[in-house]
């Protein structure tokens, strides 16, 4: 089953560059972008957990992947397959510092994908 997504409002407590509302709004991620356009996590909140901030530790997209990533943003429309494919690497490849078993209860890791 693929990710549910729509880019949400950015809140001016919760700063960020974008933000997107998955699994129809059960789930909010925050996301920021360094000095090399790279994108990463900066909080997700999961309804049933709280919110996950993240740490310096935190990986980033790859630069093809982040590139893809802002160009969906910056149009303002969503590929949802290959948002789909984007996010479950990245949440998997930090899953260790984001709440493996939240990203797995909603259906937000590789293995939910099936």
């Amino acid at each position: 089953m693929a990710i549910e997504a729509r880019l949400a409002e950015v809140m001016s407590t919760r700063p960020c560059a974008f933000r997107l509302a998955l699994q129809d709004d059960s789930v909010f991620a925050d996301f920021d972008v360094d000095d090399n356009s790279q994108i990463y996590a900066v909080r997700i909140s999961f309804d049933g957990y709280g919110c996950c901030r993240t740490t310096d530790a935190i990986g980033k997209m790859t630069s093809a992947h982040s590139f893809q990533l802002l160009d969906m943003v910056h149009q303002d429309e969503l590929d949802i397959e290959r948002l789909d494919e984007i996010l479950r690497q990245y949440f998997e490849e930090n899953k260790h510092i984001i709440w493996a078993n939240a990203l797995e209860d909603h259906g937000l890791l590789q293995d939910s994908a099936k």
